[in-house]
């Protein structure tokens, strides 16, 4: 849990700088930042394909053990413009940016793309209102990595009885 929301704040501040946008997490208090703006959720954490890879390390006072689990995470993206068309262009330039630009800095932080949707109108209808935003998907492969020290010991002492 740590690893991926560690890689989400690293993949939203590099998204954020290459695109100088400002872009804060979804669902959350405080006052919004001037537009343009955009959101990201987290909608989506599951196990990828294949088994847990388990590993031990010996240490000289304790084994460590590694589980390595493959995970996919689905991040919902949401734009918001000073207009409808300039809200879409947004958008569509954060989706680029998963598409080909940040290809390179997700490779440097062990992340792969395994879908991006299309971008899609979002706008909702407000009291007296309408929030126009546009947003798409994407769906981001990572290990996560645990590591536990083991409970270890070098000698076991056992009695033995015989019976009749």
């Amino acid at each position: 849990m740590a690893r991926k929301i560690n890689l989400i704040k690293l993949i939203r501040k590099q998204l954020a700088t290459d695109t100088d946008l400002t872009i804060i997490r979804a669902d959350q208090p405080g006052d919004l930042p001037k537009l343009p703006y955009a959101t990201y959720k987290v909608i989506g954490d599951r196990k990828g394909v294949g088994q847990e890879d388990i590993s031990y390390r010996d240490e000289p006072n304790v084994l460590i053990e590694n589980r390595t689990e493959e995970r996919n995470a689905t991040i919902s993206f949401n734009s918001y413009g000073t207009t409808h068309d300039n809200s879409y262009e947004i958008a569509k330039k954060l989706r680029k940016w998963f598409a080909h630009g940040g290809s390179l800095y997700l490779e440097e932080i062990d992340v792969a793309i395994v879908d991006v949707s299309e971008v899609e109108n979002r706008t909702t209808f407000l009291i007296d209102s309408y929030d126009e935003k546009w947003g798409f998907d994407v769906i981001i492969r990572y290990l996560d990595v645990d590591e536990n020290e083991v409970d270890y010991f070098d000698k076991v002492e056992v009695e033995m009885k015989l019976g009749r």
